[in-house]
């Protein structure tokens, strides 16, 4: 018997199936909880806005629509959450998640790259500083791209911006680290990126 689609899941707990919930929740938490760490290391308020997030689905389950893909429907759901509760602990009037000032940490790593110790270690600072000098918004596509595997058409989406935009964000990443890194060091982050080595 083959294994129940995610709209199955979906429709079922719209139709107010705990079991249904349970799996959404179980299925997309601790994906959540990892990329809410890129960004805030406040444990606490990654925790509440998964919470926040689920509490909110199922008390309006009723009311909800048909998400087309249900990953981006609930990583966009709580990227919102998570701007707004991170802007309102920042006793700020509004947020603004087109700005580009946010956090948004991702670092590489290269533990299980077939290099060696010394090197291991010059080559991560470098991946990592490179990465650092990225934008957040840089560092948030690329960390959805290869670690998330979202298409462009999903990352944008997910981060509300148009296709074309998460286009030129990627284009520009890919291009400075190109710029930044020797060729060894280039083909290592691409090996890294499509081996998810990302944590």
């Amino acid at each position: 018997m083959p294994e129940p689609t995610e709209s199955i899941y979906w429709q079922s707990f719209k139709a107010g199936n705990a079991d249904a919930f349970e799996y959404l929740y179980r299925n997309y938490a601790s994906g959540l909880y990892n990329y809410g760490s890129k960004f805030s290391t406040d444990k606490d308020l990654i925790k509440e806005c998964i919470q926040d997030l689920f509490v909110g689905i199922w008390t309006r389950r009723a009311s909800l629509g048909n998400p087309e893909h249900l990953k981006n429907y609930l990583y966009k759901s709580f990227r919102h959450l998570i701007f707004k509760k991170a802007f309102r602990l920042q006793n700020f009037e509004t947020y603004d998640e087109t700005n580009d000032n946010y956090a948004f940490q991702v670092s590489l790593n290269v533990e299980e790259a077939m290099i060696d110790g010394e090197h291991r270690v010059n080559v991560s600072a470098q991946l990592n500083l490179a990465m650092a000098k990225l934008t957040a918004r840089q560092r948030e596509a690329v960390f959805l791209r290869f670690y998330e595997q979202l298409s462009y058409e999903e990352i944008a989406e997910v981060m509300d911006i148009s296709v074309k935009a998460s286009y030129k964000i990627m284009a520009r990443a890919l291009g400075f680290m190109k710029e930044n890194l020797s060729k060894e060091d280039l083909m290592l982050l691409y090996l890294l990126l499509h081996l998810k080595l990302l944590n």
